[in-house]
């Protein structure tokens, strides 16, 4: 399965799963937005795996994300391909490292065209 297409971004909080964005993918590239941030990266995938490196930029209400709070923070994503389910699942943390690992689920929403 190629991950190429478009996906539901989860992020589990304290109050359980929050949808955070919708991303799409496509020749290795890696784009999401919401109403209040968009993500711009690049993706590889191989041996059942994902990994995504990205900067997210917040306007508007600004959040904390992985512990500061920053209009702009670079991140990674490390998740495992579910097949069967459509699913990736993993973590998420700020690419200088850290504590604030942030589990994170992306679901197949479709393809593109």
């Amino acid at each position: 399965m190629s991950v190429e297409g478009v996906w539901k971004v989860e992020i589990l909080g304290p109050d359980g799963w929050e949808q955070l964005a919708t991303a799409f993918l496509w020749k290795g590239r890696y784009h999401a937005a919401s109403a209040d941030h968009y993500s711009i990266g690049s993706y590889k995938e191989g041996g059942g795996t994902l990994k995504v490196e990205a900067r997210i930029t917040q306007h508007g209400k600004v959040r904390t994300a992985f512990g500061s709070k920053k209009e702009q923070v670079d991140i990674q994503i490390k998740g495992r391909i579910k097949k069967k389910a459509d699913k990736i699942v993993g973590t998420a943390r700020p690419s200088g490292g850290g504590k604030f690992n942030v589990q994170i689920c992306l679901t197949r929403l479709g393809g593109l065209g």
